[in-house]
């Protein structure tokens, strides 16, 4: 698996289980808007992407990219591990 599969895999897991949804509703292409994630579950994705990649994400980062989607999340996380 690549990295990005790895950080898509785990950060598709959070959500599928924090919204109580089957992986084969997301695609890479999902919006976070179109999953409805409340403030708990965006902090839920800042405390997992510490945990499992060492990576700091902001809240700031969610609100400068309101239609982020799952793709580009997990790419965010990739480079700053790459960084």
């Amino acid at each position: 698996m690549s990295q990005y599969e790895i950080i898509y895999a785990k950060v598709s897991d959070m959500i599928c289980d924090a919204k109580d949804l089957e992986p084969e509703a997301l695609t890479p292409d999902t919006t976070l808007p179109a999953l409805e994630l409340d403030s708990l579950d965006y902090v839920e994705l800042m405390v997992l992407a510490k945990r499992e990649f060492a990576v700091t994400l902001t809240a700031e980062m969610f609100i400068q990219n309101p239609h982020m989607t799952l793709r580009e999340l997990c790419q965010t996380i990739e480079k700053q591990m790459a960084g």
